[in-house]
C-alpha cells in the first residue's frame, strides 16, 4: 500500500497538471488564467479535488489490475475463438465486418496525402521525400497496374483491399499474441470490442494513406520488440528486423524511432551482436536509401518540416509583439515567411503550423542560422510566449477532454480540393452507395461526440493510459515493462513536434498498441536467457 500511495501520489499530481494546464489553453489560450490573484483560490481547490479524484481512480485501477487473472477460461464460444482460434477466426470476423465498407465506399477514400503521393509518382509535382518513397512507388504502381487493366478506381482498390486484408490480419494477431502470453479474458474481450465495432478502423484500414500500413507495421514491431528481449529466437529476431525496416519505409522519421528504441537492448549480452548488426543494417540501409533518393534526383523533405514548433513561436510572438521589430527585422521576418506581418499575424493558427509554416524558407545553413539567432533573441525578449505558443499547439495530446483538431475522427472522402485534385485521375465513389456511405460517416460521427464512448477519439485520452500504464510496471517493480513504453513514448514525442495540435492521425500507432502494452503490463515477465 505504501508503494502505491507514492505511485499513485506521483501519476495524480502529474495528471492533475495536466488537466489544469488543458482545461486553461482550452479556454483561455494560456495557463496564465490559472494564477490570476481573483483565480488562486479557485485553481488550488480544483487542484485538490481533481487531485483527489485522480488518485481514488488510478488505486482502483490498479487494485482492479491486481485481481486479473491470466488463462481464464470462458464459455465454449470465448474458448472457440479466443483459445484455439485466436488468429483465424478472429480474422474472418473482422474482414467479415469490413465487407459493407469495402463495397460502399469503392475504390477506398482517398486521403490528401495519398492523392499528393500518386502526383509525384506521375510527375504532376516534383517527386519528394516530404512524404516517404517507399508507399509512394506502391500507389503509383497499383495505379499504374489499375490503369492498365480498366481504371484509376481500380488502381486504388489494389491498393486500400490488400491493406484491409492486412488491416484485419494485424488485429487478429494481436489475440494471437495476448493468448500466447496468457492475457485476462476480460481485457481480451474488451480489445476485441474495441476494434471490432469501432467504425474508424475500417475507414482507416481502406483508405489510400502512407499513415495505415505505418501504425500496422507499428504492432508487428511492439509484439516483437517484446518476444524477441523475452525469447531470444531467430524467428523472433526475423519478424522484429522486417517489422523494423517496414516502420522506418513507411515513415520518415521512423529511423530515429527504432534506433533509440534498440539501444537499450545492447545491454543484454547474449542479443547484444544481433541488435548491434540490426541497428547497423539500418543505419546503412538510411544512408544508401538517401543516396539512391539524391541520385534519382528526388526532392529530400523540406528542413521545415521538423521546425513547426520553432516557427509557430516565430508566428505567435510576432501576433503580439510586432510593434518591437526594427524595420530591418520586419523585412527579415516577411522574406522569411514570404508574406506580410499582416498577413503572418492573420495566418497563425495556435494548433496549427501549416499555414505560416508552408510558404516559411531558408535555403541554406547559413540562413538556417541566422533564423535561429533570431528565435533566440525574440525567446529572451519575451519567453513566456514561446511556452505558449509551444503549449496550444499541443495539448490535445495530453488533456483527454480535447477533441480532434484536424479531419475529424478518419478521412470518409475522396479529395476534392483542386491543389492536389488536379483531374488528372478519374477518382469517384459509387453513387448507388452514396446513403450507405453517409449513414456510416454520420454514424461514426456521432459517436465521436456520445459521451463516454466519444473519449475513445480524444488523443489526450491515450497519453493518460500510458502514463498510467507505466506507474503500475513501477508499483509492481516490473522495471523490465518500462522498456516496452520506449518506441510508445518516443512516438509521443514525435506528435508534440508535429505541425497539428490532437490529431488522430498521428495518435493511431499509440492507439492500437495500448491494449498491446496493457497486456505486457499486467504480465509478470522473466527473461528468457539463451
Amino acid at each position: 500500500m505504501k508503494k502505491l500511495s507514492k505511485i499513485g501520489i506521483i501519476l495524480s499530481f502529474i495528471l492533475t497538471i495536466c488537466f489544469l494546464f488543458g482545461y486553461s489553453i482550452k479556454k483561455f489560450h494560456i495557463i496564465d488564467h490559472l494564477f490570476y490573484k481573483r483565480n488562486i483560490i479557485k485553481s488550488l481547490f480544483g487542484f485538490i479535488i481533481i487531485f483527489f479524484l485522480l488518485y481514488l481512480l488510478i488505486v482502483g485501477i490498479y487494485k482492479l489490475f491486481d485481481k486479473l487473472k491470466t488463462s481464464q477460461k470462458g464459455n465454449k464460444l470465448y474458448n472457440f475463438i479466443f483459445e484455439k482460434n485466436p488468429l483465424l477466426i478472429t480474422f474472418i470476423i473482422f474482414f467479415a465486418f469490413s465487407i459493407p465498407i469495402i463495397i460502399f465506399f469503392y475504390p477506398g477514400p482517398v486521403h490528401w496525402d495519398g492523392l499528393q503521393e500518386l502526383n509525384y509518382f506521375y510527375g504532376i509535382d516534383k517527386f519528394s521525400n516530404h512524404h516517404p518513397v517507399f508507399p509512394t512507388l506502391l500507389m503509383g504502381f497499383a495505379m499504374k497496374l489499375g490503369r492498365l487493366i480498366y481504371n484509376d478506381n481500380l488502381g486504388v482498390f489494389l491498393y486500400t483491399f490488400p491493406q484491409m486484408i492486412f488491416s484485419s490480419f494485424t488485429f487478429a494477431y494481436i489475440f494471437k499474441f495476448m493468448k500466447d502470453i496468457d492475457t485476462s479474458k476480460i481485457i481480451r474481450i474488451i480489445t476485441f470490442i474495441f476494434f471490432l465495432f469501432n467504425p474508424v478502423w475500417y475507414i482507416n484500414g481502406y483508405t489510400i494513406v502512407k499513415d495505415t500500413y505505418y501504425y500496422l507495421f507499428f504492432i508487428w514491431f511492439i509484439i516483437y520488440y517484446y518476444k524477441f528481449y523475452m525469447e531470444n529466437t531467430r524467428k523472433n529476431g526475423v519478424i522484429l528486423f522486417l517489422a523494423s525496416l517496414m516502420v522506418i519505409l513507411f515513415r520518415n522519421n521512423g529511423i530515429y524511432i527504432i534506433i533509440v528504441s534498440l539501444i537499450p537492448f545492447v545491454f543484454r549480452k547474449d542479443i547484444r551482436k544481433v541488435i548491434l548488426s540490426f541497428i547497423a543494417s539500418f543505419l546503412l540501409f538510411q544512408i544508401g536509401y538517401n543516396k539512391a533518393l539524391d541520385y534519382f534526383k528526388v526532392e529530400p523533405s523540406n528542413i521545415r518540416e521538423t521546425l513547426s514548433v520553432p516557427i509557430q513561436q516565430t508566428a505567435r510572438y510576432i501576433k503580439y509583439y510586432d510593434n518591437e521589430l526594427t524595420d530591418k527585422e520586419r523585412e527579415y521576418v516577411e522574406n522569411l515567411y514570404r508574406m506580410s506581418i499582416k498577413e503572418i499575424k492573420k495566418k497563425y493558427q495556435p494548433e496549427l503550423s501549416d499555414p505560416v509554416k508552408f510558404p516559411w524558407k531558408v535555403n541554406d545553413k547559413k540562413e538556417l542560422l541566422e533564423y535561429f539567432n533570431f528565435w533566440f533573441k525574440c525567446l529572451k525578449k519575451h519567453p513566456k510566449v514561446y511556452i505558449d505558443s509551444f503549449l496550444e499547439n499541443y495539448y490535445g495530446y495530453f488533456y483527454p477532454l480535447k477533441k480532434d483538431y484536424k479531419d475529424g475522427v478518419a478521412w470518409f472522402i475522396v479529395v476534392y480540393n483542386k491543389r492536389v485534385n488536379t483531374g488528372y485521375f478519374n477518382l469517384h465513389y459509387l453513387k448507388v452507395f452514396k446513403a450507405e456511405r453517409n449513414f456510416i460517416t454520420n454514424f461514426t460521427n456521432k459517436l465521436k461526440v456520445t459521451k463516454g464512448v466519444g473519449l475513445i477519439y480524444n488523443t489526450g485520452v491515450y497519453t493518460w493510459l500510458l502514463l498510467i500504464l507505466m506507474g503500475y510496471a513501477i508499483y509492481k517493480k516490473r522495471y523490465i515493462n518500462l522498456l516496452f513504453s520506449i518506441p510508445i513514448v518516443l512516438t509521443l514525442a514525435f506528435c508534440f513536434l508535429s505541425p497539428v495540435n490532437a490529431y488522430l492521425r498521428y495518435m493511431n500507432p499509440i492507439i492500437v498498441v495500448i491494449p498491446i502494452y496493457l497486456a505486457i503490463v499486467l504480465k509478470n515477465n522473466k527473461i528468457n536467457l539463451k
